[in-house]
């Protein structure tokens, strides 16, 4: 038999399996562990695939800078990461945020800029012991959106175009945005009598216990339709 002439799969023995047809596309979802060896499989498959061809992987998001450096490196220097799609929270009950890595065989990477968007509601809920399902049909619509989006490259807020970075492997995950800062009164409240008890060296822990033993004990509870009011009779604190 000519091995030139025909396509060949391993089993799980390593034993070649021939087949008549060629490799056209990829989409793979390997186990996500590390003792199964994650980033290995996926470049044992690139490098067996032909090039110019699409192969999809659903990873971790920072799995591919998180991994084995040396053989990260090495997919990148043979295959190009060309779209990042962030999956919804909710994919994996396991709580493990995920995302679809698509890369283009035989192109190197060389600093190209990464699409990538986040699909961060996919209509489906959870229905006990059948995982998540379509019952209110609404992914139809949202796949439609989503092909759209990815294929024209833009129409959605959650697109970023991010350059990848090999040496300090960054880069290769989707950016999510920071949340805002935001501050109640209640913390800066707080913030003010955690400064003011640390200045006269009071004992937060034992200022609190203090505290609430007062207002629950000792303190005359009363309200109206609007508040609730506690008051304390003058010397009921102690002397410390």
């Amino acid at each position: 038999m000519d091995k030139k002439k025909t396509k060949f799969l391993e089993d799980d023995n390593g034993h070649l399996i021939p087949t008549s047809h060629s490799v056209t596309k990829v989409l793979m979802n390997p186990p996500f562990e590390r003792k199964y060896g994650c980033i290995d499989i996926i470049y044992n498959v690139l490098s067996n695939c032909p090039n110019g061809i699409l192969a999809a992987f659903i990873l971790p998001d920072h799995k591919l800078e998180k991994e084995k450096k040396s053989v990260v490196r090495k997919i990148f220097k043979h295959n190009q990461l060309i779209e990042i799609i962030k999956l919804p929270e909710a994919t994996f009950s396991e709580g493990v945020s995920t995302s679809i890595f698509v890369f283009e065989t035989g192109k190197p990477q060389n600093n190209e800029e990464i699409f990538t968007c986040y699909i961060d509601y996919d209509g489906l809920e959870t229905v006990k012991n059948q995982g998540r399902q379509d019952i209110k049909d609404r992914w139809g619509s949202i796949e439609d959106y989503w092909i759209r989006v990815i294929k024209k490259k833009s129409g959605d807020d959650s697109i970023r175009w991010v350059k990848p970075d090999l040496q300090k492997m960054t880069g290769l995950s989707y950016p999510m945005p920071e949340k805002p800062l935001i501050l109640s009164e209640e913390d800066f409240i707080r913030t003010l009598m955690d400064f003011q008890m640390y200045k006269q060296n009071i004992d937060y822990k034992h200022f609190k216990e203090k505290i609430s033993n007062v207002v629950l004990y000792s303190g005359k509870v009363s309200s109206d339709e609007s508040s609730v009011y506690i008051k304390l009779t003058k010397g009921d604190t102690g002397n410390d």
